[in-house]
């Protein structure tokens, strides 16, 4: 009986082992799947919320930083300048335009974390 014994806490133990790392894994995955679902539904949520006619500008802010972060600052102002052109026409927006405004000083003076912070405060005006 003392041997079964011994034999049957070594499996234990074993299995133990085994199984914790898969625990810990799993249990990481399935937080990080979580939070990346309700972000995803936060963003849809607020998006949809948003009129048609801001789309188009979120959308060019949305390139514009995008093409910050591939490297390329000339689209981006491309990005920029359609998004201001679409902001004139709006005097109730005109906070946002600043923010476009400031974002396109920012990337002439080669500040590229200024210039996408300031886009990303004129989305969330926008949103």
């Amino acid at each position: 009986m003392k041997y079964m014994s011994q034999k049957h806490k070594k499996t234990i133990n074993l299995f133990s082992l085994a199984i914790l790392p898969l625990l810990l894994i799993s249990g990481s995955v399935v937080a990080f799947g979580q939070t990346n679902i309700s972000n995803t539904t936060q963003t849809s949520n607020q998006t949809g919320a948003s009129s048609d006619s801001n789309n188009d500008i979120i959308q060019s802010i949305d390139s514009g930083i995008a093409s910050i972060n591939n490297g390329d600052n000339d689209g981006a102002k491309k990005s920029f300048y359609q998004a201001e052109l679409a902001l004139e026409d709006k005097p109730d927006l005109s906070s946002v335009e600043k923010q476009i405004e400031a974002s396109l000083k920012a990337l002439k003076d080669g500040d590229t974390n200024a210039a996408i912070t300031h886009a990303e405060e004129a989305k969330k005006s926008l949103i």
